[in-house]
This record gives C-alpha cells, sequence and structure tokens, in this order.
C-alpha cells in the first residue's frame, strides 16, 4: 500500500551539461515498471513470496525517498533547509506507516483491516509535504504574488477536485458504508489533489534553474495520485490486493522524489527559490498555461456528463465548474493589471534610461550629448527664424586645490551646489552641462544678451561654498560666442562645432587673465 508525493524545490544548474536529472527520471519509471515485471513474473508463487517482494520494494523506494530528502536539507539552510526537511518528515512517516503494514502482511501473514493504524503514517505524508510547498511558495514573495498563488491554486484544486470525483470519489462515495473508512477513502484522493495544486504552483514560480527537481517532483506526484485512486477505487470495489498494478506507481513516485531531492541537494545552494524580479516579465508559456490545463479538464468532465445525463450531474460540481469561470475571468483581469502595471513601469524606465543617457549623473545637468544636440538644434532654429543664441563656457578656478585638501568627496559636493547656481542664472528654455570635470556651459536660446548673463553666471559663484563647516572660496572664468559671430556657412553640424570651438578659446582668454588673481584668493 502507499501513499503521495510532493516536494520543496531547490535548484538546477545555471547550463545542465547533460541534465542528469532526466536520467534519475527515467531510472525510477523504469524501476517501477521493473517491479511490475517482477510482480507478474511471480504470478505463480506462493502469495507469501508476493507480498514480501512488493511491501519491502515499496517500503525501499519511500525510505530512499527520506534519506535523500534529508541529505538534500543537509545542504541547504533557511527556507530550503525546513522545506526539504518537513518532506523527509512526510515521506518518513509513509515509510512508517508501510513497514508496520509489511510487518503484519510479510512477518506476520495477517491481512490489515482498513482502515488501520498504518493510514495514520499514509496520510501524514500530504500534511507534511504540503507543509514543505506552502513554505517555499510564500518564502521571499510579495502580498500581490501570495494573491496570485492562492487564485491559481483555487483554480488548479477545484478542477483536480472535478478530475478526481470523475476518476474514484463518485464511486467511493457512491460504495456508502461506515463513516471512518469512507472519511479515509475520500482523504487519499483530496490529499492528492492539495499536493498535486501546490507543486503545480510550485512549478509555475520556479525559476528555470530549479525546474529540473519540481519536474521530477510532479512526476512522482502524478504517479502516486494515479496509484491511489486506483488503490481507493478497487478498495471501495473489494477488488484490491497487494502485488495488483498499483504498486508501480507508488514505487515510481517515491523514487522520483529520490531523485528530485539527489538533483537539487547536488546543485548550488545561492540559486533562487522563486523567479526573482517583475513576474509580469516572467510570463512564459508554463507559467501561463499551468492554471488553465487543469480547469480545460475538469470543464471538459462536466461538459461530458451534461451532455450525457444532465440531470444526474451533481449540483455541487456545476456549481464549481461555473465557479471556476468566474475565477478564471477575475485571473485574466489581474493579468491585464499586470500588463498595464508593467507598461507603465517600462515607460518610467525608458525615460529614466533616456535621462541618464543625456545628464551627468552628480549634477543632473545635461551631459555633452546632449549639450551638443542643444548646440547644433540652437543653430537650425537660427537658420529658420532668425532669432540668434550663444554657447557660454564656464571653467572653475582652483578647483584642483579644493579636491587636493578637501577630498574628492567635498569636490563633488561643490560640483552639485555650482551647477545648482548656474541654473539659477539662465531661464528654463536656456541648457546647462556639465561637459567633464570642472567644466561647464550653457546654451543660451534667443532672447538673452550674452555679455549680461556672462557676468550673472561669474557674480553668482562668488560667494563661498560651505562644504563641511568650511568656506570654500571660488571663481570662475566664463566666456562667451555668439551665433552671430560664427560664420554660418556648411551643415549645422560643422557651425555648431566652431561655434563651441569659439566659445572655449573666450573662455580660456578670459582665465589667462584671472590666473594671479585667484592665487591671491588662495594665498
Amino acid at each position: 500500500m502507499s501513499q503521495h508525493t510532493a516536494a520543496a524545490p531547490d535548484a538546477a544548474p545555471p547550463r545542465p551539461r547533460a541534465r542528469p536529472w532526466r536520467t534519475g527520471a527515467l531510472l525510477a519509471v523504469l524501476a517501477g515498471a521493473l517491479h511490475l515485471l517482477v510482480l507478474g513474473a511471480l504470478a505463480d508463487a506462493p502469495r507469501r513470496a508476493v507480498l514480501a517482494v512488493d511491501d519491502l520494494t515499496q517500503l525501499a523506494a519511500a525510505a530512499t525517498a527520506c534519506v535523500a530528502c534529508v541529505r538534500a536539507a543537509a545542504r541547504r539552510s533557511g527556507t530550503r533547509r525546513r522545506a526539504w526537511l518537513l518532506v523527509a518528515a512526510g515521506t518518513g512517516s509513509w515509510t512508517a506507516g508501510q513497514a508496520l503494514w509489511s510487518w503484519q502482511e510479510v512477518a506476520r501473514g495477517r491481512e490489515l483491516p482498513f482502515p488501520s493504524p498504518s493510514d495514520a503514517g499514509f496520510l501524514a505524508f500530504p500534511l507534511l509535504t504540503a507543509a514543505g510547498l506552502l513554505l517555499w511558495l510564500h518564502s521571499g514573495s510579495a502580498a500581490r504574488e501570495r494573491v496570485r498563488d492562492v487564485l491559481d491554486g483555487a483554480l488548479i484544486a477545484g478542477a483536480l477536485l472535478m478530475l478526481s470525483w470523475a476518476a474514484c470519489l463518485d464511486t467511493v462515495l457512491g460504495a456508502g458504508g461506515p463513516l471512518l473508512p469512507l472519511a479515509l477513502s475520500t482523504a487519499y484522493p483530496v490529499g492528492d489533489v492539495v499536493l498535486a495544486t501546490l507543486v503545480l504552483l510550485a512549478l509555475s514560480r520556479s525559476t528555470a534553474q530549479s525546474r529540473g527537481p519540481l519536474l521530477q517532483l510532479a512526476a512522482g506526484l502524478g504517479s502516486l495520485a494515479v496509484a491511489d485512486s486506483l488503490y481507493v477505487y478497487l478498495g471501495s470495489t473489494g477488488s484490491y490486493a497487494t502485488g495488483s498494478a498499483t504498486s508501480a506507481g507508488w514505487v515510481s513516485g517515491f523514487l522520483l522524489v529520490a531523485s528530485a531531492a539527489g538533483t537539487a541537494r547536488r546543485l548550488p545552494a545561492c540559486l533562487p527559490l522563486r523567479e526573482p524580479g517583475d513576474p509580469a516579465l516572467q510570463a512564459g508559456w508554463l507559467r501561463l498555461a499551468l492554471p488553465y490545463l487543469p480547469v480545460v479538464g475538469a470543464e471538459a468532465v462536466l461538459v461530458d456528463r451534461l451532455v450525457e445525463d444532465a440531470a444526474a450531474a451533481p449540483l455541487w460540481m456545476v456549481l464549481l465548474g461555473l465557479v471556476l469561470v468566474v475565477l478564471m475571468l477575475v485571473r485574466q483581469a489581474l493579468v491585464l493589471l499586470d500588463h498595464r502595471a508593467l507598461v507603465e513601469r517600462l515607460r518610467a524606465r525608458e525615460a529614466e534610461l533616456q535621462r541618464l543617457a543625456f545628464h551627468d549623473p552628480l549634477t543632473g545637468a545635461a551631459n555633452r550629448a546632449l549639450f551638443l544636440d542643444r548646440v547644433e538644434r540652437l543653430v537650425e532654429q537660427h537658420r529658420r527664424d532668425g532669432g540668434g543664441g550663444a554657447v557660454l563656457f564656464v571653467d572653475l578656478d582652483g578647483f584642483k586645490r579644493v579636491n587636493d585638501t578637501l577630498g574628492h568627496a567635498a569636490g563633488d559636493a561643490v560640483l552639485v551646489e555650482v551647477a545648482a547656481r548656474l541654473r539659477t542664472q539662465v531661464r528654463a528654455v536656456d541648457t546647462v552641462a556639465r561637459l567633464g570635470g570642472d567644466e561647464f556651459a550653457v546654451v543660451l536660446a534667443a532672447g538673452s544678451c550674452p555679455a549680461v548673463v556672462t557676468g550673472r553666471l561669474a557674480a553668482a559663484l562668488v560667494p563661498p561654498l560651505r562644504v563641511d563647516g568650511r568656506d570654500v572660496p571660488l571663481a570662475a572664468s566664463v566666456g562667451a560666442c555668439d551665433l552671430a559671430d560664427v560664420p554660418d556657412e556648411g551643415p549645422a553640424a560643422a557651425v555648431a562645432e566652431a561655434l563651441v570651438r569659439a566659445a572655449d578659446r573666450s573662455m580660456y582668454a578670459v582665465k589667462a587673465r584671472r590666473r594671479a588673481g585667484l592665487a591671491e584668493r588662495w594665498g
């Protein structure tokens, strides 16, 4: 006898060369098939020998899964360790139940009644494993992601419940009988529904690198769920016997759990549990389709029941089908809201990237690229309407001494203050730029007098700057060139370059005349 599977995720290598988890999964499936062949070969053997092979093989598979999960937990820390320990506890409880079952059947030759003490261990498995998966799902997730998890979980659980009803629950509940056996017969497939829901959620939220172990867990859970459903169905009809084909599902299922834990144990512990960043940016086909696939199957079952005999279809099943449709619409609304928010964030990021591409990160002033573009535009506008304009170059006198005596942090503070003062002396249509180091420039649009603005800029830098409790005296050499003083010949870019060179030469001429005065101020 046996029971389900689940697990907590861990990571898979960034670029696994041979995808070793596939080998482990294949071996687990082959082991189940081999177990089935062995049972077939023992068809004419004594019943006790068949029981021994079947029960002990299941026991060994579950014990292997338990040990593998403990070893995986030992290689992890924090949330991952607790998740794997809970899965280990779940597989361990199933192992204990199977050990008791095997002892009674093999060693003592007794048939266990249903329910039996072994069922306590079997049913503890889905509870403990589900706790491990919940721990994984809620680790590092934001409130919005948890809402999405709950909604997807409701979709998957409702759909799987309908499928489980069609597969076995209808027969089990229809058979009637004492309350406790009926409740336990129902608990097995319901536990599988819970685990399947959680592992599918985990799979849809996982990173591409951690998907290998989760795929094995999902396959193992599917194998156990099929075996459980067959067990419950056969048990309700009185035709279940140890050594039947259901055993292969349990053996393969637990070996798949063991393979998943082994794969996770070999992977780097630093890989993220969930896909980092914006979920809307990670909406691959798996993430989008997983919540809907069970719903499609469940609705197909419901439609088949209604077509076959509408009156015989349970009312709760019809209502649940309608609820699933509503939940799908709500989920789609959330997807649309996510996409809308994503578009807004992308626009904001694009604006920020554009700002960073054309502005100095320290002072917020325009950088050289934007400055040259504005000068060229000034030339083009002057050619259209003859409004004029000018370019001013501003170079701080003695700034190197600030860096040498007060440090680069103080120098940065001075540059930020200088840019702010320059902006207060020009109009919004003008452009203040930092070209590099302590060199600034201003593009004056039409309507300003370059000589007047030059004087205002120089005067704005006369008051000392307060840095780290000290007054820092500064002065600036400001040179200007009016657009009218540059020959308007050739492409606009060539005229703009000539205007910039002329303003630069003017600034250096002013600096040469001020050099002696600056030395006196620093005394």
